[in-house]
């Protein structure tokens, strides 16, 4: 019984532990969110481009975008909030593009 109240002890402490922090595998630099591009401009700027975009969401300071690139690989792609810039093009997790700093 110890043993088991310990261990459960333990696991608790190291999962609330870790810090809120963003939930995909890349962070953009602080800004303020009034500045950011809208859903809508960095959709239009990605389909205009030839992308398709089937759904995106704020994480780690970024827009993250789940689509189609032009050559039709369905990818993860992190943009840039302010500048629409993509900064990074994940494909179940092999990274196919990142944006040197």
């Amino acid at each position: 019984m110890n043993f088991t109240l310990h261990t459960a002890t333990s696991l608790l402490t190291c999962f609330f532990s870790f810090p809120v922090c963003a939930t995909g595998m890349f962070e953009c630099e602080a800004t303020e969110k009034s500045a950011w591009l809208s859903e809508r401009q960095v959709t239009e700027r990605l389909v205009s481009e030839g992308w398709q975009v089937r759904r995106m969401k704020e994480d780690g300071g970024c827009w993250e975008v789940y689509g189609t690139t032009p050559e039709g690989q369905r990818v993860e792609v992190y943009v840039h909030p302010v500048s629409g810039e993509v900064l990074l093009i994940n494909q179940r997790g092999t990274i196919l593009y990142r944006k040197e700093s």
